[in-house]
């Protein structure tokens, strides 16, 4: 039976050249074989240094410029790619119209730079879906309730996607990648990782919150909490190489995959006094500064957490402001196992500190929650760290 909607993905480098753009509107084609209606969500097109993707438009800036204004800005770059791409699928005898997010009645919480989607009128979609073929929305972006125009976060375009896919009762939303599978570590850094034609949303979710950049976390949890039909494609054949389920899969890994985060800087602080009043006045005024912390580690009055790299000085100059000693090590990263099946299962904290030992690689903190157990490294112990934890818990 031939479906009635379908929604696509294609990510900024799917769209880089004019070769890429053909390919895209041939794929396009394709599904409106299978479907009678198709809604395309495009990124900003190629990476930095291209004329119109995001980080080359950033670079236009004082990076003074407030956080609202660069959203003004990088929201240009979506905008390009979905008249380019109406205009390519035209030029391939496909009618096509384009909408902004804000035109596509995308609209979001407010916060700059890192918005959520709240609610999506569909009239003007629907209104375009009777008139044309395919509809192509640029994603990674929606309005504030008092007007301002914001950006959803990197990757954000994934979540346009599968948050369109929803509010228009898709069948399917698709979402098409230059990696041709969602694998069980990333392949540069584990030469030896697995594809994976299936995965659990959850599963997903955590392994891209853990560093897979393959989906955005935020649509693997649309997709969860929606029970919606999401499957990843390769750009370069069409083909479905991996199929992501609303649900838990029964008889599969425990352990999913393995991922690492992004390089940070691990902090011990030390106060005094009331412990719950120390902490309470230590993570307030960091927060208050607009750095992002991880890997909460309490006990009396030492706090042990890791904040990005780049925010190493800001944050010794607010320590130092409040006389507060610490200790740091840099840089590092966190290495993590991935799978809601450990929840429960004996045993597996040993195993992981098990094959770190293997590798001589010392664990500087942990973490774990139901679905994951992550451990801080060097930086240049990452790669052997996740080499041998894919050993341990996959192969």
């Amino acid at each position: 039976m031939r479906k009635k909607l379908l929604v696509a993905k294609f990510g900024g480098t799917s769209l880089a050249t004019e070769e890429n753009r053909c390919a895209a509107a041939n794929h396009c084609s394709s599904l409106l074989q299978e479907a009678e209606k198709l809604v395309v969500v495009v990124s900003a097109m190629g990476r930095s240094g291209d004329p119109y993707a995001t980080d080359t438009l950033l670079d236009l800036i004082s990076t003074e410029s407030s956080v609202r204004e660069k959203d003004r800005l990088m929201i240009c770059g979506e905008v390009v790619s979905a008249l380019v791409m109406a205009s390519a699928l035209r030029n391939n005898g496909i009618s096509a119209e384009a909408l902004t997010g804000w035109e596509a009645g995308i609209s979001t919480d407010g916060v700059s730079g890192n918005a959520r989607i709240v609610s999506i009128d569909t009239a003007r979609i629907q209104e375009s879906l009777s008139k044309y073929n395919v509809v192509v929305i640029s994603g990674f972006q929606g309005v504030a309730p008092m007007g301002h125009l914001n950006t959803l976060g990197r990757g954000g375009t994934d979540t346009s996607a599968v948050v369109l896919g929803v509010a228009l009762d898709a069948d399917e939303v698709l979402l098409y990648k230059t990696v041709d599978s969602v694998y069980t570590a990333d392949p540069e850094k584990v030469p030896f990782a697995r594809e994976l034609d299936i995965i659990s949303a959850e599963d997903l979710r955590q392994m891209a919150w853990h560093g897979a950049k393959v989906v955005h976390p935020r649509a693997a949890e649309v997709a969860q909490a929606s029970a919606l039909t999401l499957k990843i494609k390769s750009f370069r054949t069409g083909e479905m190489v991996t199929e992501v389920a609303a649900e838990p899969l029964e008889n599969t890994r425990y352990i999913v995959g393995v991922a690492s985060g992004q390089v940070v800087t691990g902090f011990t602080v030390t106060g005094s006094g009331k412990p719950s009043f120390f902490f309470a006045g230590l993570f307030r005024k960091i927060a208050d500064s607009g750095i992002s912390m991880d890997m909460f580690s309490v006990f009396n009055c030492s706090a042990a957490f890791t904040v990005p790299v780049d925010s190493t000085g800001e944050l010794k100059k607010l320590l130092d402001s409040m006389d507060l000693q610490y200790t740091t090590i840099s840089p590092c990263v966190k290495v993590s196992i991935v799978g809601a099946g450990m929840h429960g299962l004996p045993g597996v904290m040993a195993r992981f500190c098990e094959a770190l030992e293997r590798v001589d690689i010392n664990a500087l903190q942990t973490v774990d929650s139901h679905a994951t157990i992550s451990a801080l490294v060097l930086l240049d112990q990452r790669d052997s760290a996740l080499q041998e934890l894919h050993r341990e818990f996959i192969e």
